[in-house]
């Protein structure tokens, strides 16, 4: 088996080795990459947030139907992209034609310090980040619902809000059980007090979800979820069967809005057409 690392489509025989919380690197997880070139050119390579993978190509038999060798080779390549180790470290120069660079993960601390600094423009202290937090949430209310639900993170945490009284068209985010974050809308005669056990992604009764990232056309369908929000005339892709699925009902215009507790597969003949 041969190892390579892949930059810009071109690759490059390598050797690769890692590490769990790299004590010399403030703890956080590294791959150390041995190359044949030089210091300056391994650097310019490999600066920060370089999208990289690593490439496995192995020659192996090819078998018959019975599972035995033919005689005859091929080659099977394994790609693994490793882009979140997006930080540049110590290169270290063998002294024989070879050198080893370290890239690392961002710690948590880092990524939460971008975030912030991303949001805000500046780098600011973690007190500062919680007092302005409230005033995020305020002023995500304002939102569409198009920019409430391309931006989740800044609309107010259902978890964080547990014991307050919401009332219907109140917006609020909360994971799946994948652990994507998305933007819920309280429905229509459904306003409660939030309790721990009614998260949003499992009380489609009291919950919508916003879901505006997709066009619901038969190329980029919606991902369907009970208690969502349908539309007449939008294409929608089960995530039980994976199938795609039409809503429309006789005697319904299209672009007519129907919240329903039930997903497509169950409502084939009702709400929905198999495609």
């Amino acid at each position: 088996m041969s190892i390579h690392i892949k930059v810009n489509n071109t690759e490059y025989p390598a050797a690769i080795s890692g590490a769990n919380n790299d004590r010399t690197w403030d703890g956080r997880d590294t791959k150390i990459i041995t190359l044949t070139m030089t210091h300056d050119e391994a650097a310019a390579l490999l600066p920060d947030n370089t999208p990289w993978s690593i490439v496995q190509r192995e020659t192996v038999n090819v078998l018959d139907e019975q599972g035995q060798p033919t005689g005859e080779t091929k080659e099977v390549v394994n790609e693994y992209d490793n882009s979140e180790y997006s930080l540049a470290g110590d290169i270290t120069d063998h002294r024989n034609g070879t050198v080893s660079i370290k890239m690392g993960k961002p710690t948590e601390s880092e990524l939460s310090e971008a975030t912030v600094t991303a949001l805000v423009g500046q780098t600011i202290t973690p007190r500062r980040a919680v007092a302005l937090r409230p005033m995020i949430e305020q002023a995500a209310k304002s939102f569409t619902d198009a920019e409430a639900a391309k931006s989740p993170e800044l609309v107010a945490r259902w978890a964080d809000h547990i014991g307050e009284v919401v009332a219907s068209g109140d917006r609020m985010s909360d994971t799946d059980n994948d652990g994507v974050l998305h933007v819920y809308r309280v429905n229509d005669g459904h306003g409660h007090t939030t309790q721990s056990d009614w998260p949003p992604h499992s009380t489609p009764a009291m919950w919508t979800i916003i879901d505006l990232e997709h066009a619901g056309t038969q190329d980029d369908p919606i991902p369907a979820a009970r208690g969502m929000e349908y539309t007449y005339g939008l294409y929608y892709k089960d995530p039980e069967d994976t199938k795609l699925y039409l809503c429309e009902r006789m005697g319904e215009a299209a672009g007519g809005k129907i919240v329903l507790q039930y997903l497509p597969h169950e409502l084939v003949g009702q709400y929905f057409t198999a495609v």
